[in-house]
């Protein structure tokens, strides 16, 4: 009787934590939804915008004296190409965003579906466990059952922090990959950024549009590692601005519109690539070192276990 109730416990408390982690996923995934759709309407807006002003410079004939008077119309000119380009970099990332967003809200609902009615299983073994204590007549059951609840929670401790772990070690791997690439393209040379395309060869279009997808995923990495330490921020003691994730590829982006057409080189975005990664790598041995703080504790709760039943 009371192995079988210890079993169904651990069972049952394991997925009735999963299906809190899941909610708690989806709550904060669906808000990211909400927030991500509301700035690609600003984005789309702001991309029409500057795709307008570079348009109208380009129209200028005679009136564009006004221009070389007040203000160099070939500096204007390549000032908003930029602003274009930044805006349509994060028009697409914040689209890129939308669609995952979407394909992980659905994947979550169906993860959730999948457990069942847990919170109902859950309901009858508390049941029966207070029955159980309310009779009384073995102190070691009721023991027993604290110690089997107490395993389950350090078994789920350490679920989840295995979930940040690979996250995390998931996030460098892609950051390995945009540096790489960055690497390879510190000596490309002044970008044509005036003559009809971004890029004079196709070969670094081929590299532009590698390093952008590379981003693209690594962005996504980053916010499924955000929402696993989300899950473990309240028992674990690491200090971390986890919004700054968020923005990873804006910063990105920025950086690579200065390097590409102000210092024709490689550098604030491999800067950031880079200061990604240590910080994530810098996470991920702290949640390493809870780890195995937490496969301690759930050792010694196996130890005083089997002590209790050997001695019953």
């Amino acid at each position: 009787m009371i192995d079988e109730l210890n079993k169904e416990l651990i069972e049952v408390k394991q997925k009735l934590r999963i299906r809190q982690k899941l909610l708690g996923d989806l709550d904060r995934t669906e808000n990211m939804l909400s927030e991500q759709t509301s700035r690609l309407t600003e984005l789309e807006v702001t991309v029409q915008k500057e795709g307008a002003d570079v348009q109208k410079l380009e129209g200028l004939s005679l009136t564009g004296l006004f221009h070389v008077i007040l203000c160099n119309k070939q500096t204007q000119l390549e000032k908003e190409r930029q602003e274009y380009l930044a805006a349509k970099l994060k028009y697409d990332e914040c689209k890129y965003s939308v669609s995952a967003l979407e394909r992980d809200i659905n994947d979550l609902k169906a993860r959730i579906t999948e457990l069942g009615e847990v919170d109902s299983r859950h309901r009858v073994i508390v049941e029966r466990k207070e029955q159980l204590i309310s009779q009384g007549s073995d102190r070691n059951a009721t023991k027993l059952i604290e110690f089997s609840e107490a395993l389950a929670d350090a078994q789920s401790d350490i679920r989840e922090l295995k979930e940040a772990i690979e996250a995390g070690k998931a996030v460098l791997a892609g950051l390995d990959g945009v540096v790489g690439f960055l690497k390879s393209a510190r000596n490309w040379g002044t970008f044509d950024m005036l003559g009809g395309g971004l890029i004079a060869t196709a070969v670094k279009h081929s590299r532009i549009d590698r390093a952008r997808e590379s981003v693209h995923h690594v962005q996504q990495l980053l916010r499924v590692f955000q929402r696993e330490l989300a899950d473990i921020d309240s028992r674990t003691d690491i200090e971390i601005d986890i919004s700054s994730f968020v923005t990873f590829a804006d910063y990105f982006f920025d950086g690579l519109i200065v390097d590409w057409v102000v210092q024709s080189k490689i550098g604030r975005s491999l800067d950031s690539a880079i200061r990604a990664a240590e910080q994530v790598q810098s996470v991920v041995q702290q949640l390493q070192i809870n780890l195995k703080e937490a496969q301690t504790k759930r050792n010694v709760i196996e130890q005083q276990k089997h002590v209790l039943i050997e001695q019953a």
